[in-house]
């Protein structure tokens, strides 16, 4: 069995010795694959990348505990390091410091990234998660790199992903910039101050081969960000709380919920207002709908019928609009695109 003739066969065979307790085997799994003839990048993307959105898809479904996941993290952490070990890396041509953007502790898929840039020819210095900016900082000036790659996994963390962007500039190192939560095309981060965007390893590399004759222009301005969409953000632990109460109304059901799930309806309404303010951030109302189309999945699953995610859209919407108007039109918007 090869990587290219069977991958939905290996991520499965790849799984069942993760989660049966078997890491030495799934280790195992994807050497004798690196020794059959599969590229370490495929490795790397078609078993250990999609193994852990499997994992990932199997929590959404409540399938699976977020301790089924960080088991199989564990080995997926294993198997990377092990097989990067195998592959003797050609000579360096460029230097590249890779980090998650700071507040982002999902470190895998930004090692995963580091490790195939260090198979196509780059020397790279691996932050691991949210590394805080100022230590970024200090960290380029003293290593000079020819860019700092940064990995953004949720919108939550796109001021953090802005932070180090900035202190890059300030160094005169380009930035570029990948991951999920940055869409499928380079618009959120540009407007998040990245200088490129990447969706994968091959188009990181012609962009970062590029940038080496000759770099590109570094902005000479820090970023700003509307400050209506900053409030939003640090405002929304008081919005959710000031939503719950009007939920109860809405959404009488919720009277019956127990501690646990009343504490996660607050948390869901305060990461409603995050995302909203995180659309704001980037002016992209898909921001929005891709979360609440993935929190409607989430509960569903857990059987919270998906009146309860509406009547908690109908509560913030007024909540936000006070604050800020082109933030309640993006709720309101979603909420129509609901219904």
């Amino acid at each position: 069995m090869t990587i290219w003739s069977a991958p939905g066969e290996a991520v499965n065979a790849y799984l069942d010795l993760a989660i049966g307790h078997e890491p030495r085997a799934g280790v195992r799994l994807a050497l004798d694959l690196l020794d059959q003839g599969a590229h370490s990048d495929a490795i790397i993307v078609d078993l250990l990348g999609a193994a852990q959105r499997e994992v990932g898809e199997r929590w959404l479904s409540d399938q699976w505990s977020v301790a089924d996941e960080h088991l199989v993290s564990g080995v997926t952490q294993k198997a990377l390091d092990a097989v990067s070990n195998a592959v003797e890396p050609p000579t360096p041509h460029g230097f590249v410091i890779v980090a998650c953007a700071e507040g982002d502790w999902h470190s895998l898929p930004a090692q995963m990234f580091a490790e195939q840039l260090r198979t196509h020819g780059f020397s790279v210095g691996f932050l691991g998660a949210s590394t805080p900016v100022n230590h970024v900082a200090k960290l380029i000036v003293r290593h000079r790199p020819d860019a700092l790659a940064v990995s953004c996994n949720l919108p939550l963390y796109f001021s953090g992903l802005t932070r180090l962007a900035d202190a890059a500039h300030g160094a005169g190192v380009p930035v570029l910039a990948g991951g999920r939560a940055l869409g499928p095309d380079a618009r959120r981060a540009i407007a998040l101050g990245a200088d490129g965007w990447a969706v994968t390893v091959t188009d990181a590399v012609t962009v970062l081969d590029g940038w080496q004759a000759p770099p590109p222009q570094i902005p000479a301005a820090r970023t700003i960000f509307d400050p209506a969409a900053l409030h939003l953000d640090a405002s929304s632990a008081s919005l959710a709380a000031a939503a719950f109460d009007g939920l109860l109304v809405q959404f009488p059901q919720m009277r019956s919920y127990d501690d646990e799930q009343l504490a996660r309806t607050r948390e869901d309404l305060a990461f409603i207002v995050r995302f909203v303010a995180a659309a704001r951030l980037v002016d992209d109302p898909d921001v929005l709908t891709e979360f609440l189309a993935w929190l409607g999945t989430l509960l569903g699953n857990r059987g919270v019928p998906p009146q309860a995610l509406d009547a908690g859209l109908s509560v913030l919407a007024p909540l936000i609009s006070d604050l800020d108007t082109r933030a309640g039109e993006m709720v309101l918007a979603a909420l129509a695109e609901r219904n």
